[in-house]
């Protein structure tokens, strides 16, 4: 189990009380066996005069506890560390003034080196990578190196045996930084792998692992604790365990080598100690240094070794996953994808997706048959595609039509990326055909387009009548004006300037008639969008001029504000004519109800602001409810018995096709104002 994890069940367990307490427990009784046994160990590696073990494992083991448990948990540790430590200490008969002191001492050592880790490495500390090693290393060596001061003088103070303060400073540093480099790295390794580490050896090479620690427990036993070499000649096989510790490094990670290492910690000082192998005269103080120094020297280089070799295969790892992440996305992708050389735009590799869209099989891929991508565009395509490519510029979707083998044209976005393939300048294509979203967008437009004109067609209309009335005055009018021309001249002497007269009220009164008919043929025109500079101002008299039978017949008086040099707008003539129609009718309509000399439509532009111009359109009626204000542009919604609910959505989308906007609001008297917003052409 992970730190990590140890830390994530105790955020969960934090919150239920009798469950925690009962793993605060369990790890109390585990740290009382764990240290009881260490000291145990420690006392059997105590080499006589001196009350200092070679290999003092109850600090190192309580310091692995203390990492491994969540810091809020360390008191209860500390404190079941305690009687462990009595019944241990007491049975080896040591003084109780010196069991109390060294207890001290050891909780000392143990809290330097977690409190160190847990600042710097934080609470996943798993030894697998250089950084933790180092860090762990300066812990074991910081921990006994303080610890020992307060030791030495603990020892020198109860009197406990013969020795010299500084000899019994220098032979608990090292003891005690042994110890740390022998135990701790077996609990944190182990306890980060679990058992997806037993399981991944137990599944792949459990025998190659049997093998390893068979021959290590082998050639260690030979070398340290059999007795059958001379002692005096031993020294040659020293390093005899070292290729088993490299094997373990190098096939097995962090876990098996601190293991590996500690087996052959326990031949090297149990064989001193019996007096076997080339440390013979380990019985006495000055021999024990060396057994330390050579074990010290030989933990930290396999500790490193085996993190970088883990940090390799961590990168090698990712790299892997990122190359089948990538790869899974390149062969899977909607888009098409393809990677080319810069020098010659050769295809080096496309998913089947770009295979599909040009109409190739793989195997033409595979035999380099496949054309570049920009051999498929058209001239202006073409271009620019050979020069993305070759500049190997990171670009934006530029639009491009491609014509597959089959003679099919495309509506593509192409994006251009530089990469590198095993050192060689390459080019990532990546194609995104839009024919359908294209064919789509026409789609709607034309239909957009229709229910406009619909619209147009509806509203005219629902003026018919007044339309009538408006060509029938001057159609009348040139008719009484024929026919009086016509008397005129069937006198013996016509009235030649009276005649002229007739003649010019009847071009007068066709004019009216034309402009009438003119201008309801172009609300009546059904084609393509046609943006063009347009005087707002005139737009707006047209309509008003085109709607005067309609007025006259409603008894709506109009209003007029024109904004001199108003700057032109770029726009559809006719859509706006339709919005400001719509406007117009929907103030007609609304004044229906009130009285008589009391209709009034207000039209009157002006300058906006940021490059603008403004219509505004009012009316007298009863205005817009403060809920219906922004409802009143939702398809369908309308406060007529006989509307459709489509003006003025319709009006609305005219004006942010024309790049500006449509806004009602209610007027602080009576009646509505509808503010149109558009810009300038600069």
């Amino acid at each position: 189990m992970s730190d990590v994890g140890v830390g994530t069940l105790a955020e969960r367990t934090s919150r239920a009380g009798p469950r925690r307490d009962r793993r605060s427990l369990a790890a109390a009784l585990v740290v009382a066996a764990v240290y009881y046994a260490g000291a145990k160990i420690g006392l059997a590696l105590t080499f006589e005069p001196f009350p200092l073990s070679v290999l003092w494992p109850p600090n190192a083991l309580l310091l692995a506890c203390l990492l491994l448990a969540p810091s809020r948990w360390w008191w209860l540790l500390i404190l079941a560390a305690f009687p462990a430590h009595l019944l241990a200490e007491l049975q080896g008969g040591v003084p109780v003034a010196m069991v109390l002191c060294w207890f001290v001492s050891n909780v000392v050592e143990a809290l330097i080196g977690a409190l160190f880790l847990r600042h710097f490495a934080g609470a996943a500390l798993t030894l697998g990578t250089l950084r933790d090693v180092v860090l762990f290393g300066f812990a074991a060596m910081l921990g006994p190196l303080l610890s020992s001061f307060l030791d030495a003088g603990f020892v020198r103070l109860v009197g406990w045996r013969d020795a010299d303060y500084w000899s019994l400073w220098h032979a608990r540093v090292f003891s005690n930084m042994l110890a740390t480099l022998t135990f701790v790295p077996i609990a944190l390794t182990w306890a980060a792998a679990g058992t997806a580490q037993l399981r991944r050896i137990a599944e792949s090479n459990l025998a190659e692992a049997a093998a390893l620690l068979v021959g290590l427990i082998g050639v260690s036993f030979v070398a340290f604790d059999s007795g059958m070499v001379d002692p005096t000649s031993a020294t040659s096989l020293l390093y005899l365990p070292v290729p088993f510790l490299l094997w373990a490094a190098l096939r097995f990670g962090p876990p098996m080598t601190s293991t590996a290492f500690a087996v052959v910690a326990f031949s090297v000082i149990w064989g001193a100690g019996h007096g076997r192998g080339p440390f013979l005269q380990a019985a006495s103080h000055e021999d024990a240094f060396p057994i330390q120094l050579f074990l010290i020297s030989m933990a930290l280089p396999m500790l490193l070794l085996a993190a970088v070799i883990e940090e390799r295969r961590r990168a090698e790892r990712q790299v892997r996953a990122s190359e089948d992440l990538f790869s899974t996305a390149f062969r899977s992708s909607p888009d098409a994808i393809a990677i080319s050389r810069r020098s010659d735009g050769r295809l080096i590799e496309a998913n089947d997706r770009w295979l599909d869209l040009l109409g190739y099989e793989r195997v033409e891929l595979e035999r380099g048959l496949i054309a570049p991508l920009a051999a498929h565009a058209d001239d202006a395509g073409r271009q620019m595609l050979t020069a993305l490519e070759h500049e190997g510029a990171d670009s934006g979707d530029v639009d491009v039509t491609l014509r597959d083998r089959r003679g099919g044209e495309r509506q593509t976005l192409v994006r251009i990326n530089a990469v590198e393939v095993g050192g060689e300048a390459c080019v990532i294509g990546i194609v995104r055909d839009m024919t359908a979203q294209r064919q789509a967008e026409r789609q709607a437009r034309e239909q957009r387009q229709q229910i406009t004109h619909l619209s147009r067609v509806a509203s005219l209309t629902d003026f018919s009548s007044a339309l009538a009335h408006e060509l029938n005055q001057p159609l009348t009018a040139i008719l009484a004006n024929a026919q009086a021309a016509l008397r005129y001249l069937s006198r013996d002497q016509p009235d030649l300037t009276e005649i002229r007269a007739i003649l010019r009220e009847i071009a007068e009164s066709d004019k009216r008639a034309g402009d009438l008919i003119h201008h309801l043929r172009l609300l009546m025109k059904h084609g393509e969008e046609e943006f063009t500079p347009v005087d707002l101002n005139q737009v707006v008299r047209e309509v008003l001029d085109f709607m005067h039978g309609e007025f006259v017949m409603r008894d709506v008086d109009v209003h007029v504000s024109f904004a001199p040099d108003l700057p032109h707008v770029n726009g559809d003539r006719v859509q706006l004519q339709q919005l400001i129609l719509n406007l117009a009718c929907n103030a007609s309509e609304a004044m229906e109800g009130q009285q008589r000399g009391r209709k009034t439509l207000g039209a009157s532009t002006a300058h906006g602001g940021n490059d603008s111009v403004q219509l505004v359109v009012t009316d007298t009626g009863p205005g817009i409810e403060a809920e219906r204000v922004e409802r009143i542009f939702d398809p369908f919604f309308t406060t007529k018995e006989k509307g459709l609910g489509l003006g003025l959505p319709i009006s609305r989308n005219i004006a942010k096709a024309h790049g500006g906007d449509l806004i009602a609001e209610r007027s602080e008297s009576n009646g509505a104002i509808f503010r149109l917003v558009l810009p300038a052409v600069k």
